[in-house]
């Protein structure tokens, strides 16, 4: 089966959203990317594409402009997001001291090789995550490091960011509950912005609530306590099974060198009984 590469789309103005068609000769006539598909979603298009290089040419400042022209703006997917995201960690303070933006553009400037698109700290200052531009500047980051005021952020203080798939169903918005199969409420017409019962198009209230954690902002905000909640679960689960599974290997692998040295001591074993034999 193909696998198509996919980005949003997400919609500028919700109340006159550009229909397919527009998007379809837009992108094929001004940008020379025939897209594979569009598929509506909550806030915008889902746009597929046959090959990852189309999905950065989508990405670009000119095709951002031209998608600006009719009402949308390229945004990746999370999954996406993580591969070609790096946290650094242990960071000198001479580094973690300067603001997001000044370290931006003095990474920009150092990593010739490198081109951030996005910088951000944590709580701590010694901790920041880089996004950077393609997955392959993340495997040039891992292997050779970062050089920063010529301060060297060094592979061992890098790890790629890992990615915790959420199931949500775009009708209730519910998460970690069912799937589209056994939803509960079919007909169900609710707003991911405000809550009320209409959709997130016809939507014109200012105060914003989640349907999860029921607090002001957008359903879909990653800030959401409930979405943080748990991807912080199901992190954890991971990180037992990683061990676990790395526990059986390690047993497996001492099982294993346990028999080849069984195996390359039963010669000398063989010819200890014969020589007492022979005695």
């Amino acid at each position: 089966m193909t696998q198509f590469r996919k980005l949003l789309l997400r919609f500028l103005n919700l109340r006159e959203p550009p229909d397919k068609p527009k998007v379809f000769q837009t992108i094929q006539k001004h940008l020379k990317l025939p897209l594979t598909g569009l598929r509506e979603v909550g806030s915008g298009y889902n746009a597929f594409t046959e090959f990852e290089s189309d999905v950065e040419k989508i990405l670009t400042q000119k095709a951002m402009n031209t998608l600006t022209s009719i009402g949308l703006e390229g945004r990746l997917p999370p999954k996406i997001r993580a591969q070609r995201s790096v946290v650094c960690r242990q960071i000198d303070s001479w580094i973690g001291g300067k603001s997001a933006d000044e370290l931006n553009r003095k990474l920009r400037i150092a990593t010739h090789t490198l081109k951030c698109g996005k910088l951000s700290f944590g709580q701590y200052i010694h901790v920041f995550k880089i996004e950077f531009t393609t997955i392959n500047m993340v495997s040039h980051a891992l292997q050779h490091g970062i050089l920063c005021e010529h301060v060297k952020i060094a592979p061992s203080q890098i790890q790629q960011e890992k990615f915790i798939d959420i199931l949500i169903y775009f009708n209730c918005y519910k998460l970690e509950q069912h799937t589209t199969k056994d939803r509960p409420t079919p007909n169900l017409t609710i707003c991911p912005d405000c809550t009320g019962n209409h959709t997130y198009k016809n939507c014109t209230s200012a105060i914003k609530k989640c349907l999860n954690c029921k607090r002001d902002h957008r359903t879909m905000a990653m800030s959401c306590q409930t979405r943080k909640t748990i991807i912080k679960n199901k992190t954890k689960l991971l990180e037992e099974k990683e061990k676990e599974k790395q526990e059986q290997t390690y047993a497996k692998a001492l099982e294993k060198t346990t028999r080849q040295e069984e195996k390359q001591a039963e010669p000398a074993k063989i010819q200890q009984k014969l020589c007492q034999r022979a005695a």
